[in-house]
């Protein structure tokens, strides 16, 4: 949920020594004015000082190695994060201290920031590359521009004064997000100028943080060991000796949601389990009931957007025998979100509760167990699937309509089947001649406007399914937006087998249902987005192209009975809740708030 801060100053890049022209003219400018020589000469940087980030006040210790190696400390009380890069290894730890690989993407914008710090990019180390970007005005003032890139999409632009070669701010695209980091209070250090205060100003403000170095150090070597993976040390617990749970059994809510009992630092709670959450999450009335004391303000992601959380320290999960210890959560108000699934949502346990343990999930006798992975037999005929890390969550290989398979976000806690990111499905010119409609789609961070359509075929752990309806993100700051990742896979899809995660051993093992293939997916065929409010359901959306809006309905209308049924408190998850997904050409009866009664006939429109 806070994302590592920026590796200090950067630095223009030549692919190679040519002759005089604008762009070595401005690097020319940029290196003198740095130090020329001792900088060219510079081999590392520690620095030290002070961070303001997410509302909280901390240090920040870090270093840096012209080889590529990089760590970096930051302990902001409540929150401590510790990420270290060398040329074979990439880890980090996690706010609930678990040990944690970084992934080869994240790694690579460590590795590209360690490079920028130092003169032998200028030279092509790291396989840099440069280009002059026209004059751009940031902060009242014009700046020559040099875009440096490392081979992948991501890019680097430093805004340079064209006269000095003073380094003003840099511009970073990583994953399709930006950031501009500002420098200041250029100080001489052992004859290279280097930047004691920086201030990083991000998409989404809470990410937004201000350093203040007290102290820096140049061609220090450092120790090995500070770059050495420490030893993840256990955050669960079973209790009188057992090595896992046994079976817990769940609630499969509507089928596309699972909710496990559970003991919130005492108190008994439904917890909905979520492998897509980078971190639990608690809703803030449920947390203030337990007397958690919250601080900071961090950038959070969600398939709605961007949103903010605060952060509470010393929380237990209690799953039948196992205790998972000392988590620190997130705090954030779900009521929309409750609204939107239909049901309250007092706990999302997010990745903490997969990352050290097997996590075994039988769908179809709705049980789930937990067990020490060391012990984890896998079943026989178990198909063993790669699970990546990927942006600190994970992700798995499918193929989309016999294209080369892509990495798709793994994402129990998505109740729709397939969520296809703009950096898939617009190069791969999926909606070619392809019906399409509209949704409201999202989680944390609010609901919002999303193409639909349908996937015609989909492998996925040996198993090709069929007819697949489809989300499709639109591009804006959230959890669906990314070109490392290229889509969602959901719990309708998961479901269909029987599922152990081992992400220890970066594994999934998977037993295919025997109608895994042949059963049907939901899929709308109203054109109704409904959400239930006691006695009646509100009309949310009404989606382009479907009966309802050929029918003439409007958002805000409300609807009371459906064949004759009133709706209840029992509504959400029943069977009466499944008529929008019935047959099409049945014709379905509602009853509107003002007594009215209309026809609704079932069509398939995307």
């Amino acid at each position: 949920m806070l994302r590592p801060l920026p590796l200090a100053a950067a630095l223009a890049v030549l692919a190679s020594p040519v002759a005089a022209d604008p762009l070595s003219d401005v690097v020319s400018r940029h290196l003198a004015w740095r130090g020329g020589a001792a900088f060219e000469a510079l081999t590392s940087v520690h620095q030290q000082g002070r961070v303001e980030a997410a509302g909280l006040t901390g240090t920040v210790d870090a270093w840096t190695d012209r080889k590529g190696e990089a760590r970096q400390d930051v302990d902001l009380g409540a929150v401590r994060e510790l990420t270290a890069v060398t040329a074979a290894d990439a880890w980090t730890r996690n706010m609930s201290g678990q040990i944690e690989d970084l992934d080869a993407h994240m790694a690579d914008d460590a590795r590209d920031g360690a490079a920028l710090m130092f003169a032998g990019a200028l030279h092509g180390e790291g396989g840099a590359k440069l280009n002059l970007l026209p004059a751009e005005t940031l902060d009242g003032r014009s700046w020559s521009v040099v875009r440096v890139n490392f081979g992948d999409p991501d890019t680097y632009d430093l805004f340079l004064d064209p006269k000095t070669g003073a380094l003003h701010a840099l511009r970073a695209v990583e994953n399709k997000r930006t950031r501009i980091v500002r420098y200041g209070d250029w100080r001489m250090v052992d004859g290279v100028r280097m930047a004691f205060f920086e201030s990083s100003e991000n998409e989404n403000a809470a990410a937004n943080a201000k350093v203040v170095y007290g102290k820096i150090e140049l061609n220090r070597a450092p120790a090995a060991e500070l770059f050495q993976r420490p030893a993840d040390e256990a955050t669960y617990a079973f209790a009188n000796g057992a090595s896992g749970t046994g079976w817990v059994d769940f609630d499969f809510f509507n089928a596309n949601r699972i909710y496990i009992p559970a003991a919130v630092n005492g108190t008994p709670v439904q917890v909905l389990l979520d492998s897509g959450a980078e971190a639990t999450v608690l809703d803030k009335p449920f947390a203030e009931k337990l007397g958690l004391k919250t601080v900071g303000e961090l950038p959070a992601e969600g398939t709605g957007g961007s949103s903010t959380a605060a952060l509470a320290t010393g929380v237990d999960v209690v799953i039948g025998d196992m205790t998972l210890k000392n988590l620190t959560v997130a705090i954030i108000d779900l009521s929309e979100v409750e609204k939107r699934i239909g049901r309250p949502m007092p706990v999302i346990l997010g990745k903490e509760a997969f990352n050290q343990l097997a996590v075994d999930i039988d769908f179809q006798g709705h049980r789930i167990a937990f067990h020490d992975p060391a012990r984890l037999v896998p079943p026989a005929g178990a198909v063993a699937v790669p699970v990546k890390e990927v942006g600190g969550l994970r992700a798995v290989e499918v193929s989309v309509e016999g294209r080369s398979p892509v990495l798709l976000d793994f994402d129990i806690g998505n109740g729709s089947p397939l969520l296809l990111y703009k950096s898939f499905w617009e190069p791969q010119k999926l909606l070619d001649g392809r019906p399409t409609s509209k949704a409201l789609a999202g989680a944390i961070g609010g609901a919002r406007e999303q193409g639909t359509t349908t996937v015609k075929t989909l492998k996925f752990g040996g198993v090709e399914f069929h007819d697949i309806p489809t989300v499709l993100s639109t591009p804006g700051a959230a959890a669906v937006d990314s070109d490392r990742t290229f889509g969602n896979l959901g719990l309708p899809v998961i479901s269909r087998f029987r599922l152990i995660t081992d992400y220890p051993k970066d594994t999934l093992y998977l037993v295919p249902q025997a109608d895994a293939a042949a059963k049907p997916f939901d899929k709308d065929r109203s054109g109704l987005q409904v959400v239930a409010q006691g006695d009646r359901l509100k009309v949310a959306y009404v989606a382009p192209g479907s009966p309802a809006q050929a029918a003439g309905w409007k958002a805000g209308e409300e609807i009371t009975a459906v064949d004759g049924h009133t709706i209840g408190a029992d509504y959400n998850g029943s069977e009466l809740s499944k008529w929008r997904t019935g047959e099409a050409g049945r014709t379905v009866d509602l009853t509107l708030a003002d007594g009215t009664k209309r026809k609704l006939k079932l069509a398939t429109y995307f």
